[in-house]
C-alpha cells in the first residue's frame, strides 16, 4: 500500500462509484447487497431446501480471539461448534499483537496490591470515549474483563501447564502496601499504550492493567502468539469444537423469519452451507485487508498497510449488512505511525497464519501501518447483531474487529495496550454463553 497522495487516489478510483445498497423490505424479511450484490440465501418451508454440509449449535466465522473465546464458552455450555476460517492457519490478528490483554479487577493486580475494580475500568472506558462509547457495553465489557484474564491464565495453567502471565518482573517494581503503583512499569503488569495526559492523569498515576503474556523459553519478546497459545490448546482439546480452514463467509442463511439459520462458505470444495442451529458468530476481523472497504466507509485509512491478518477484508460485516444489519463508527481505524521491530519465536510461522519473519525471528513493520480497524456491526450487551432498527437479528452475534459499538469511540483514543483483545474475548464469551443456553 503506498502512502502518497496520488496513490491514495488512484486507488479511491480504482474503485470509483463502489457504495453501499440500501437496505430494504422484500417479502416480509430484511435484503440487501451482500458482497456480489445478491440478496441472502434463505431456507424454509416452501421454498427450495439448503442443502447442508453440517450441522451444529453454533457456527464460529473466523478464528481470532473474538471467535476462540465464543467457541471454548458455547462449547463449555454443552454446544456444538463448528468454526470456519478463511485462513489456512488460526490466531487472527491476535496471534499478531503485542500480546497484551486488559483487564480490572485480577488475580495478578491483587497478587500485586494494586487496587482496582470493574466500576473503575467502567469508568475509564467512558473517559476516553468521551461518553461515546454506548453504556451498556462499557458496562458488560468492564464486568468481565477481570475475570476473563484470570480464564485466559488458567485455561494456560490446564492445557500448556504453566502460567499465561510472568510476575516476577512486575513484583519487582510495582504495588505497595498502601496500594501505590508505577503505571510505567515493566513486567506482566504496567499502564502502557495510552496517552494519558490528554485525559489529565500523569503516567505515574495511571492504574496498570495491561497484562503481558509470558514468552516462550527460547524467546526474548512478550508477544501474541503465547497469548492465543491457551486459546487454541483448549479448542485442541474439545471433541465437541472442530474447525475448517481456507473457508471463507459469502453470506448468511436465514429462513422466512428473517431468523439466522446458517451461512454459506466457500472452500478449497466450493460452495459449503453449514447450519447453526442456535446462533451464528461473526467474528472475521474487521477490514484492515479490505480496501473495497476502505473504500466505501474509511477512506483516510487507504493510506495505510496492515501488518495483520491479511484475510480481514469486511467479509463478516457485509454479510450482515445482507440481512440488514446495521454500521457505527466505520471510519475508526488504529494508526501506527513509526516502524516497528518485534521478535518472535521462528516455530509460530508453522502455527499462525500471516507471519512473515525472517530466519532469526524477527519481523519489521514499516511506518504508516493500520493495525485494526474498529468500525462496524452495531451489536448490544448480549453481543446481538443490531438491525437498522435497533432490534437484535435473531441468532446472529458479533465481537472483535467486525463490531463498531465496542469502547473505541473517538479515533486516537485508545484506553490502553490489550483493551481490544480484552473487548474481543468479552463479547465472544457472552455470545458463546447466551448462543448456547438460549
Amino acid at each position: 500500500m503506498g502512502n502518497t497522495e496520488d496513490t491514495r487516489f488512484s486507488r479511491r478510483n480504482f474503485l470509483k462509484g463502489a457504495g453501499v445498497a440500501a437496505v430494504a423490505a422484500a417479502g416480509g424479511m430484511l435484503a440487501g447487497c451482500s458482497g456480489g450484490g445478491s440478496t441472502p440465501a434463505q431456507a424454509s418451508s416452501g421454498e427450495q431446501a439448503v442443502n447442508w454440509s453440517k450441522e451444529v449449535d453454533v457456527v464460529v466465522c473466523g478464528y481470532g480471539a473474538a471467535g476462540a473465546a465464543c467457541a471454548i464458552e458455547a462449547a463449555a455450555q454443552g454446544a456444538s461448534v463448528l468454526i470456519v476460517e478463511k485462513a489456512a492457519l488460526s490466531g487472527g490478528s491476535m496471534a499478531r499483537c503485542g500480546g497484551a490483554i486488559m483487564g480490572a479487577p485480577t488475580k495478578i493486580q491483587q497478587s500485586l496490591d494494586v487496587k482496582d475494580s470493574a466500576d473503575a475500568l467502567y469508568d475509564w472506558v467512558m473517559t476516553c470515549t468521551d461518553g461515546t462509547c454506548s453504556k451498556d457495553i462499557a458496562r458488560a465489557y468492564a464486568d468481565v474483563a477481570g475475570p476473563n484474564v484470570d480464564w485466559l491464565d488458567a485455561l494456560a495453567e490446564e492445557h500448556l501447564g504453566y502460567p499465561c502471565f510472568e510476575m516476577a518482573m512486575a513484583k519487582a517494581n510495582v504495588g505497595t502496601a498502601d496500594g501505590g503503583h508505577n503505571g510505567a512499569v515493566g513486567g506482566c503488569l504496567d499502564a502502557t499504550g495510552c496517552e494519558y495526559e490528554k485525559f489529565g492523569v500523569k503516567l505515574e498515576e495511571a492504574v496498570p492493567r495491561t497484562h503481558w503474556a509470558k514468552a516462550t523459553p527460547d524467546n526474548t519478546a512478550n508477544s501474541g502468539p503465547e497469548l492465543f497459545d491457551p486459546l487454541k490448546a483448549c479448542i485442541d482439546a474439545q471433541s465437541t469444537i472442530e474447525a475448517v480452514y481456507e473457508t471463507a463467509l459469502k453470506r448468511l442463511v436465514t429462513n422466512a423469519d428473517g431468523v439466522v439459520v446458517g451461512i454459506e462458505a466457500e472452500g478449497k470444495n466450493g460452495t459449503e452451507f453449514y447450519k447453526a442451529n442456535k446462533g451464528v458468530m461473526l467474528a472475521t476481523g474487521g477490514f484492515p485487508a479490505g480496501l473495497e472497504m476502505q473504500e466505501r466507509f474509511c477512506q483516510d485509512a487507504l493510506d495505510y498497510a496492515t501488518y495483520m491478518s491479511d484475510v480481514c477484508t469486511g467479509d463478516g460485516i457485509k454479510a450482515a449488512m445482507g440481512v440488514g444489519a446495521d454500521l457505527y463508527n466505520m471510519c475508526n481505524y488504529y494508526p501506527i505511525e513509526v516502524a516497528q521491530s518485534y521478535h518472535y519465536n521462528v516455530q509460530y510461522n508453522d502455527v499462525y497464519h500471516s507471519w512473515n519473519m525472517d530466519k532469526e525471528g524477527y519481523m519489521e513493520v514499516p511506518a504508516m501501518n493500520l493495525a485494526e480497524t474498529h468500525g462496524g456491526l452495531a451489536i448490544n450487551a448480549d453481543a446481538q447483531v443490531l438491525d437498522v432498527w435497533g432490534q437484535p437479528i435473531e441468532h446472529l452475534y458479533c465481537s472483535g474487529c467486525d463490531t463498531g459499538t465496542n469502547i473505541f469511540g473517538i479515533p486516537g483514543n485508545y484506553p490502553g495496550c490489550g483493551c481490544y483483545v480484552s473487548f474481543s474475548i468479552a463479547f465472544g464469551r457472552i455470545a458463546g454463553e447466551k448462543m448456547a443456553t438460549a
